[in-house]
């Protein structure tokens, strides 16, 4: 056995830039600190591990909840929705309660149509000076961004899918939104601001949208023409900033 030797499925690729900053459940819960957040929204919690770090009120959404960490940890106010985000949104909980996310946190099922329509939807339930943060857009290989579910499910490597998919729309798209995107350990975190929950765009072009990116593979143009669309920022000079 070699010390050392990353196991299968963690190898860096050379077209793709390190992503080692700091961990992505840090720089939530440095958001959490520094704006004061009431309220944070997940959707994809499954095992609770980022909710049950989290000191504020919070709902979190997702189909098959397995719960393993102590999510139980003093948040005044904790909802936990098993359904899926489409069903979640469609029931309008979130207003009927009076509930208006500061943060929101979409690590759900790592398909770009989904995570698109998973933002699409928390912007329209925030504030302008919310904050949408979406993991897994910084793959550091190409076989993790495949949308092959399998690729997890039976082998249990690292999958990003092509959630990296959504900053691209999202920058094509909405000019008007301000998006960093941290090289957060491991997968990156791409966060935005400056939302505005009654653009419909996105929703207008949704089609048109699907119809480009569905198919289109990372590898394809390389993954040069993803990261050199954009600066990773330092997440301490990001939350710096905050």
């Amino acid at each position: 056995m070699r010390l050392g030797r990353p196991k299968p499925g963690h190898e860096q690729h050379p077209d793709f830039p390190k992503i080692d900053g700091m961990r992505y459940t840090e720089v939530l819960g440095a958001i959490e600190a520094r704006r004061g957040i009431d309220w944070y929204l997940e959707i994809g919690s499954r095992s609770g591990t980022s909710i049950a770090q989290r000191k504020c009120n919070f709902v979190a959404v997702d189909p098959f909840f397995a719960i393993k960490a102590p999510v139980f940890n003093g948040a005044p106010q904790m909802h936990f929705m098993q359904m899926t985000s489409d069903d979640f949104f469609a029931s309008g909980f979130l207003q009927k309660a009076g509930i208006r996310p500061d943060l929101a946190f979409i690590d759900g099922l790592h398909l770009f149509e989904f995570a698109l329509r998973d933002f699409m939807n928390a912007e329209k339930t925030m504030g302008r000076d919310g904050i949408i943060c979406l993991h897994d857009v910084c793959p550091f290989n190409y076989a993790m961004t495949t949308r092959d579910t399998a690729y997890y499910e039976k082998l249990r490597r690292p999958w990003t899918g092509d959630v990296w998919k959504v900053m691209a729309v999202l920058m094509e798209y909405r000019p008007d939104l301000k998006i960093d995107i941290l090289p957060a350990h491991k997968t990156g975190l791409g966060c935005v601001t400056h939302l505005e929950a009654g653009n419909t765009v996105l929703d207008e072009k949704y089609d048109e949208i699907l119809a480009r990116y569905q198919d289109f593979e990372l590898e394809d143009a390389g993954a040069g023409s993803y990261y050199g669309s954009f600066s990773l920022r330092d997440p301490e000079a990001y939350l710096h900033e905050l």
